[in-house]
């Protein structure tokens, strides 16, 4: 039986989106792609509770359900053939429909596999990351709540940790999408950036290196199975020459990880070249979109090289910004796509992975948290004493959230 660590005290766990650099599609047929962790990051809050149930509160997308522990099934291994079985397990228990019931059989998973003992816990969940954009939403949610579960269920061993994280963080994907390649999973787990080859292991690259970056979203809806077979027909009808056009992308993606690890004059440039180059070979699959190559008109003009991100026809475009732009420029360019009728941010890629806050600017998280959000107090309730701080959290500015990550 895994002994419960009797927890008092609030904590963070924040995991980093995801956006592909180099070799969409082309991955899909065995070539390298290249990923970075995105530092638009999706936060769980643990507080504590005094009874026998936990809380799981998704604000995003309108979750708050509480469950008691003596009812929720307990996992033992090859209990199911896959975890997205779980639901079967669920019992009297109600799951309700919409965007939400993923991630409660996600929690109801985790939590099974991982506890013995009952006990009492709220977890808050908070995403700086646009859903159902390419950029890891799912995956930075799966690897804060396995995180999570884990530190409190005592189950995260001092070394090793993110390789436990990232295992559990997958069945947490699994549950989500069936058969998940991993790669996202892995690279907000880990952070930086990530070689992947189809039925080979993501390999880190060896590169401190974050890049400044532009994400903007087009806000076209896509949907990355046609996309895909889209590529397939194409491929079936003109073999020799999408191919051609495979290989070429693989090549952009070799290329790249050449440069990330091996540093030199000249790196930042042929980066821009490569996206570029990148984009059109991507275009000529037919994944692009008219708004996206807006994006990278607008970008352009101001010496920015631009890329779809993900499997394309909408989605998000991802841009490189050089080192010695300036900020005025950067802002005028988000200026532009915003009048545009995009959602621009500006963020790194290749940051953090997975990590855990227990205090901001050495002040408990749960205090700064309630001293930051313009939320009132709340009524006590006696079997959550952090119940004030859940709906402060709730209630934080989005640049607030953002601080909650180291």
């Amino acid at each position: 039986m895994v002994a419960i660590p009797h927890t008092t005290e609030a904590f963070v766990v924040s995991a980093p989106g995801k956006a592909i650099l180099f070799g969409e599609h082309a991955v899909v047929y065995g070539k390298t792609a290249v990923a970075g962790s995105l530092d638009m990051r999706a936060y769980a809050l643990v507080t504590p509770r005094s009874d026998n149930h936990v809380r799981l509160v998704l604000p995003d997308i309108g979750v708050d359900e509480l469950f008691d522990t003596q009812t929720l099934p307990r996992l033992t291994p090859n209990m199911l053939e896959h975890p997205g079985m779980v639901e079967q397990l669920m019992g009297h228990i109600s799951v309700p429909s919409g965007p939400g019931r993923l991630a409660i059989l996600t929690f109801a998973y985790l939590f099974g596999s991982l506890f013995v003992d009952n006990c009492g816990f709220t977890v808050s969940v908070r995403s700086l990351l646009p859903v159902g954009a390419g950029l890891g939403s799912s995956a930075a949610y799966n690897v804060a709540l396995a995180a999570a579960l884990l530190r409190l269920s005592g189950r995260l061993p001092a070394k090793n940790a993110s390789d436990v994280i990232n295992e559990w963080a997958f069945a947490g994907e699994q549950v989500a999408h069936g058969t998940p390649s991993g790669i996202d999973n892995s690279v907000s787990t880990r952070g930086g950036f990530l070689e992947y080859t189809k039925g080979s292991e993501a390999r880190n690259l060896r590169t401190t290196n974050a890049l400044r970056v532009l994400v903007t979203n087009t806000k076209v809806p896509r949907s990355t199975r046609e996309l895909v077979a889209g590529v397939r027909n194409a491929r079936d009808e003109h073999p020799t020459v999408v191919n051609l056009v495979l290989d070429a992308i693989h090549e952009t993606a070799v290329s790249a990880v050449s440069l990330f690890e091996n540093s030199s004059d000249g790196v930042e440039q042929r980066l821009q070249d490569l996206v570029r180059m990148n984009h059109g070979l991507l275009a000529t699959l037919g994944v692009s979109h008219a708004a996206l190559e807006r994006i990278r008109e607008i970008t352009a003009r101001h010496n920015m090289a631009s890329k779809l991100t993900g499997a394309g026809g909408g989605g998000c475009a991802l841009t490189l910004v050089p080192s010695d732009a300036s900020n005025e420029t950067v802002e005028q360019v988000q200026c532009e796509l915003r009048d545009a009728g995009f959602e621009c941010y500006s963020t790194v890629v290749g940051g953090t992975g997975v990590a855990f806050t227990e205090c901001v600017a050495a002040e408990p998280v749960d205090k700064w948290i309630v001293r930051m959000s313009s939320h009132g107090q709340n009524p006590a309730v006696p079997a959550d004493p952090f119940a004030a701080v859940v709906a402060a959290f709730v209630a934080l500015p989005a640049s607030a959230v953002a601080k909650l990550a180291p």
